[in-house]
């Protein structure tokens, strides 16, 4: 028993700890408070169920609540002292209440909800008649048993619903244990603890932020709510007119906040009080009450005077801008109510709502229109007030002015763009600095040469935003402006488009080797460049037999170069060959390699011993025959050109064979021959030439 008790206060002292007001409650339908007043010698507590079922319960079966002396000197003992204050707390019986009911309705207010016969608390306010309306008898009783409670600790006390323990040691702290003394099989027997001790005593806060707004006999009164409301369940409000030497309350019944249990309440609570004269200066002060009917010290004093009111409101009936750019306005006012006014005010806003600002000041009384001989700039609301001998003025209703307007705003100039590594593009540019402006338009261009598009439906407000690329699209850069709009749609004209160089993450094309030839020791390449707009360069590689890797053979900007004749200084074998296009931003695309066999670097060229045409009109046919001493050819192409034509290629011909007909042929026509060896290799012979008259 010793162990497990010592283990509920270290728990309880870990997580609910000591509060000057009250601790921390439990998780239970049981809820306690507890407060020690200033002596050292009290300690009030007070506690409520928080469900119907429980709280019937509990008034027929009471409370038991239990007292452990936990600390002594500041030090925890050894087994905490227990003692039972009330075994059970119930409520006192119906005879008990009579003296109380009379001079407290609160206290009518519980004894009728735990023994009346039926629940009628219309007397205490139509609000809570109202309510009450709404709900269950049963839910009535309980609810506003426990707001009356709230209202009056002595009421509380005679429920069964409060104790007083007078027993107190000013060097002592105590958990005291609150739990329902119904049997178990009718409620479980769950518990609420606090722990407390005189030394927690706290004096009571002012209530904080009144303020007063004064009106025409009336003041409508408010308070910081929300940063009291852990102390106090309601309020009384104070009022003197005399200068402060006596104040009284404005009822007996205190104020209090109805809507605590919502999720979202008010902070401030609000009062309205009527004055019964505008000339005679009011003071008022709010003191809170907590729940064991502790009044708190005063607040800070608000004071004022009513307000009179201009009986009579000035009506705009027209207003515009002419053709000249000048506002014309005319008015009503009730003449016989010069008397009370100084003159008039014109005000004007860019919104309806406000803020507006003086235009003109100081109106004659007796004007009823008006002529602004300055141009109104851009459009505005305007209202009129009538400014009072004394008291408050009254204003118009605002009307809207808007002249004519056909210029576009400036075009937005200091457009910028910055593109991070994920396609992410910043754009910024400078204010305009029309009073008029609605906002821009911002475009964007995939290509310089097309029509830029709109990048959002509605008027962009800000200078800047964000545009996200894909950087698998294939084009390399992308363009931007920004046009500005006017409140009446004008539009200007786009901005310079800015242009924008996306990061590069895919490699350009492929070049293509697409032709060589050897003789003797020198290889001549040509090659079809990379089709990419943003190459920087090609590198032409080798590697002999002999190599451990490639070597660059040299390097040509962009696309200077179609062809290259390479020397090879280290005899015969085969080389390898790659042609690599490298982007602007460091990409690099290696085209096909090429093998070329060099059989030896003093062999001489390839090419053909003979080739011969010979024209054969008996046959209608040209017969075309060579030689050559080359070894390891794979097949020889022919070329034929007719008269002053180019020449192309028209027949290839297996290694075998060395000679062919054409047949289509024409008289008196001169027809030209070339044939060129291809070798296995992958090389070229030279190409030898021959021309007929047929």
């Amino acid at each position: 028993m010793k162990r497990s008790l010592l283990l509920l206060v270290i728990g309880l002292l870990a997580g609910i700890g000591a509060g000057a007001q009250a601790g921390k409650k439990m998780v239970t339908p049981l809820r306690v408070i507890a407060r020690p007043d200033s002596t050292g010698h009290t300690i009030r507590l007070r506690w409520a169920v928080t469900n119907t079922t429980l709280w019937k319960l509990t008034n027929q079966y009471g409370f038991v609540l239990e007292r452990y002396t936990v600390l002594r000197d500041k030090k925890m003992l050894g087994v905490p002292e227990r003692k039972v204050l009330g075994l059970p707390i119930r409520s006192k019986p119906l005879n008990d209440w009579e003296a109380l009911a009379k001079k407290d309705q609160y206290a009518a207010v519980i004894a009728q909800a735990l023994y009346g016969s039926d629940f009628q608390v219309g007397s205490v306010s139509k609000g809570m008649g109202h309510l009450i309306s709404q709900s269950q008898e049963m839910e009535q009783r309980f609810s506003f048993s426990l707001f009356a409670a709230d209202m009056s600790f002595e009421a509380s006390l005679l429920a069964g619903w409060g104790y007083v323990d007078n027993d107190i040691r000013p060097n002592e702290k105590y958990l005291y244990r609150l739990s329902a003394a119904a049997p178990v099989a009718l409620a479980k027997k769950d518990s609420a603890a606090v722990f407390i001790g005189a030394a927690d005593y706290e004096v009571l806060p002012a209530v904080q932020e009144i303020q007063a707004q004064f009106g025409n006999r009336v003041v409508m009164l408010s308070w910081d709510y929300d940063r009291v409301a852990t102390y106090y369940t309601s309020y009384f409000v104070e009022r003197s007119e005399d200068n402060g030497k006596t104040f009284h309350r404005l009822s007996d019944m205190p104020v209090a906040n109805l809507n605590e249990g919502e999720k979202h309440r008010a902070k401030r609570m609000y009062l309205t009080d009527t004055l019964h004269s505008n000339e005679l200066t009011y003071q008022y002060r709010v003191r809170g009450i907590n729940p064991f009917g502790e009044t708190g010290p005063p607040s800070d004093i608000v004071k004022g005077k009513g307000v009179n009111v201009l009986p009579f409101v000035p009506g705009i009936q027209s207003a515009y801008a002419d053709d000249k750019g000048l506002l014309q306005m005319r008015w009503e006012f009730e003449e016989n109510a010069n008397t009370l006014i100084k003159g008039f005010r014109l005000n004007k806003a860019d919104h309806a709502d406000g803020p507006y600002k003086i235009y003109i000041d100081s109106i004659a009384v007796t004007k009823r229109a008006l002529q602004l001989k300055n141009p109104v700039e851009g459009s505005g609301y305007f209202t009129l007030t009538a400014i009072a001998k004394e008291g408050e003025g009254r204003t118009s209703f605002p009307v809207l002015v808007q002249p004519l307007d056909s210029i576009p705003p400036d075009i937005p100039a200091g457009l910028q763009a910055v593109i991070d590594s994920n396609g992410v593009v910043s754009l910024s540019w400078n204010k305009n600095s029309e009073r008029d402006l609605m906002g821009y338009k911002v475009y964007r261009a995939m290509k310089q040469d097309e029509e830029p598009i709109p990048l959002v439906d509605s008027v962009w407000q800000g200078n800047q935003f964000r545009d996200k690329l894909s950087l698998k699209l294939l084009n390399k850069k992308v363009y931007y402006g920004v046009a500005a709009l006017d409140k009446r749609w004008n539009q200007s004209a786009m901005s310079a488009l800015v242009e924008v160089k996306k990061p590069d993450i895919i490699p350009p094309s492929a070049a293509v080797i697409n032709r060589f030839t050897v003789d003797a020791n020198k290889v001549t390449l040509s090659w079809i460049n990379s089709m990419d707009e943003d190459i920087a360069a090609h590198a032409l590689y080798r590697k002999g037999a002999g190599d451990s890797g490639y070597v660059l053979v040299k390097n040509f900007l962009a696309k200077s170069a179609t062809g290259y004749t390479d020397t090879v200084q280290t005899g015969a074998g085969q080389y390898h060959y790659y042609l690599a296009a490298r982007s602007e931003a460091g990409l690099v695309t290696a085209s096909e390699p090429l093998v070329v066999t060099i059989t030896s670097a003093a062999a001489g060229p390839l090419q053909l011993t003979r080739l011969y045409a010979y024209p054969q009109p008996e046959n209608k046919r040209v017969e075309i025959v060579w030689e050559d001493a080359l070894k390891q050819v794979s097949n020889y192409q022919v070329y034929r050109a007719i008269g002053t034509g180019g020449m192309s290629l028209w027949k290839i011909i297996p290694a075998a064979q060395k000679g062919l007909y054409d047949t289509d042929v024409q008289p008196n026509t001169v027809y030209h021959y070339a044939v060129q060896a291809v070798l296995l290799s992958g090389a070229y012979s030279e190409m030898k030439k021959v021309t007929v008259n047929y």
